[in-house]
């Protein structure tokens, strides 16, 4: 008994921990909040989305700028001259000032503030091939300045339709995705820094590290922007200089134009976002799928609302429900292939002129350094032997795409590079993962004509740590795919997702390149190949000549200049091995005969013995020349050498003069 009521204070205890731990959870549950983040304190927490991760925060902010400024010029067809400077001004704190500037159509001054500092708010979000993707390039920068220094984003704007330009100070709210204009003001004509009827500057303080592997990351990016955008005028000023890329062409590309959206590539979202820009003319649906998609008639557009099996009514009166019967017969109908022309691709004109003057920033140092001696900024062109374009467009994903590709051989190039770009940018990191090393990896050498045996033997070096035959040869390898839609595979936009259809266009296009470039390299190849032997006949004509000379009297210099001229003939192919030993006997007044009429000069006796004597080395008797003869017509099925062909030649003109 005594056990038992010992036991009923622990039990009510326990069971009072337990309710009131359920009533704590409870509360919990109650408490729980569901707040709403601000777009750019989202983007600023997931940086990574946008790349802007780590090391690479200078990488992308040079690479927006640059590609806002080319964009903005290429809408008003305007020829590109940017200016792009990156310096250090904290080295303590790790400070950066980055500025672009640019000639571009440049931003209305009521539109500058939510355009530079607000995410999601941009004029890219638009059906069109166009360099940017999410449209927060710009927002980024502004976002860093305002989290991690206290300066403000300075800009400066002048579009064609105000004709006045105006100076800002900016910094962006990031709990509210809101722009704080600290300073706008007018500028008048002397305080203006705009040259032309248009343009925009920028310039922001950014905390960020520069590795020695970033900063080559962006050297690249600035050579390979001039490659894929030759008619640009682009410079480029860091602390250890400033290198000018000028402009190699005045053509254009024809500019990239909006497109309707294909119905094959339709869904609830597009079709309700199709029936909404018709909501103030009370359209039908018919009206809406023929008006607002391509390659989709009325009459297809009344077959498919049919099939459907929905009511006739205007457009706005349609549910969820009716209208995914639409989206479902759309996926399972057959459009034509849609357009192609509102593509903007480079073009082989265009492509070839950047090949073509293709330059690489080289950082030169002072042989005599001082303390205020530093490292020198400098180009270096290379100019290709060869160069060839091919190009094919099709359909990715139902989106029009075109690919084009381009090799530069030869020349200054001495060794291999893949180059990848997409709607004109280019992509530097993330290549082991890329479709175009796929491709490069998976088209063998052997479609050029020749084996990896021959191009291992005649371009191996030391510096190429691969194995690859390709990776051997100087060349240069350039992809570019332009679409409304590219298939990246990261938000960074670094790759390129191996789709098969992409796949298959980019080995069409490489291996009709292949084919272009081959005759050269074969021909490379026989010059290699003959240079080589030529430098092997070279190393033993010396000691042939060393030999001869120690066993007659000779001139040693006149038997070495012929010997040599005989060696480039043969290596020339003006003669064959037989026919250049037999043309010094039988045309005694040539050129190659003078080392058989130097021997007579010296005072030699016309004498096979003593010439077979001499030329062996050894005292020959006549009972050794006998069993010479007999084991000379005992091989007569045998291949004789030219040694051979050469002795028997002088012997039978020598009997004849007896």
């Amino acid at each position: 008994m005594k056990s038992k009521v010992a036991l009923k204070p622990k039990d009510s205890s326990i069971r009072s921990r337990h309710s009131s731990t359920n009533i704590l959870q409870e509360d919990k549950r109650r408490l729980i909040r569901y707040d709403r983040k601000a777009e750019s304190e989202f983007f600023v927490d997931n940086s990574a989305l946008a790349g802007f991760a780590g090391e690479r925060i200078l990488y992308m902010s040079v690479r927006e700028l640059i590609e806002n400024s080319l964009d903005s010029c290429e809408t008003n067809r305007i020829l590109p001259s940017i200016s792009v400077s990156l310096k250090l001004i904290d080295p303590i704190n790790d400070m950066w000032c980055i500025s672009c500037t640019d000639n571009g159509v440049g931003i209305p001054a009521e539109k500058v503030p939510a355009a530079v500092c607000s995410f999601l708010t941009s004029g890219k979000y638009v059906e069109k091939q166009q360099r940017g993707l999410f449209g927060v390039g710009l927002k980024m920068i502004a976002a860093f300045s305002s989290k991690d220094t206290d300066h403000p984003l300075r800009v400066w704007s002048k579009s064609p339709d105000e004709g006045t330009e105006y100076y800002f100070e900016l910094r962006t709210d990031i709990g509210t995705n809101k722009p704080i204009t600290l300073i706008k003001k007018a500028l008048k004509e002397t305080e203006s820094s705009m040259r032309g009827e248009c343009g925009f500057k920028i310039e922001a303080i950014l905390r960020a590290r520069l590795s020695p592997i970033t900063k080559n990351k962006i050297y690249d990016y600035i050579n390979q922007t001039s490659v894929v955008n030759p008619y640009s005028h682009l410079v480029f000023e860091t602390d250890e200089g400033k290198v000018v890329f000028n402009r190699n062409t005045e053509i254009l590309p024809k500019p990239a134009i909006e497109v309707l959206p294909h119905p094959a590539d339709m869904d609830l979202k597009t079709l309700k976002k199709a029936i909404i820009n018709f909501m103030n003319q009370k359209t039908t649906l018919q009206g809406v799928l023929c008006n607002r998609f391509q390659k989709l008639s009325s009459d297809k557009a009344r077959e498919i609302i049919g099939l459907a099996g929905i009511e006739t009514k205007p457009a706005d009166k349609y549910d969820e429900h009716e209208l995914i019967r639409v989206v479902n017969i759309c996926k399972q109908t057959k459009f034509q292939a849609p357009n192609t022309d509102h593509l903007s691709p480079i073009g082989e004109e265009i492509l070839t002129a950047g090949m073509t003057s293709e330059n690489v920033i080289v950082t030169r140092k002072d042989p005599n350094p001082t303390e205020q001696s530093r490292a020198q900024l400098s180009l270096k062109a290379l100019k290709p032997a060869l160069t060839a374009y091919s190009s094919k467009s099709g359909i990715i994903n139902n989106r029009p795409t075109i690919v084009e590709c381009g090799i530069a051989y030869g020349g200054d190039i001495n060794s291999f590079k893949l180059y990848r770009f997409a709607n004109k940018i280019p992509l530097l990191y993330d290549e082991g993962s890329d479709v175009a090393r796929e491709v490069m990896t998976e088209v063998e050498i052997n479609k050029m004509g020749i084996s990896k045996k021959e191009v291992k033997e005649q371009f191996s070096n030391q510096e190429s740590k691969s194995d690859r035959a390709i990776e051997l040869l100087p060349i240069h390898i350039f992809f570019h795919i332009c679409s409304t839609k590219i298939p990246y595979k990261t938000a960074g936009k670094e790759s390129i997702a191996s789709e098969p259809e992409l796949k298959k266009y980019m080995k069409s296009c490489l291996t009709d390149l292949y084919r272009k470039v081959s005759a050269q390299i074969r021909r490379e190849l026989r010059v290699k190949e003959a240079e080589n032997r030529l430098r092997l006949y070279n190393h033993y004509i010396p000691l042939i000549i060393n030999a001869i000379s120690g066993s007659i009297r000779i001139n040693s210099k006149s038997l070495y200049d012929t010997f040599s001229k005989l060696a480039e003939k043969h290596i020339n192919g003006e003669m064959s091995d037989n026919h250049a030993f037999k043309k010094i006997i039988s045309t005694p007044n040539t050129t190659e005969s003078k080392g058989l009429t130097m021997l007579e000069g010296e005072g030699l006796e016309r004498n096979p013995d003593f010439i077979n004597k001499n030329i062996k080395g050894t005292k020959a008797s006549s009972k050794n020349k006998v069993k010479y003869e007999s084991n000379k017509r005992r091989s007569k099925k045998k291949v004789l050498t030219n040694d051979q062909i050469t002795m028997d030649s002088f012997n039978k003109s020598k009997r004849k003069e007896k």
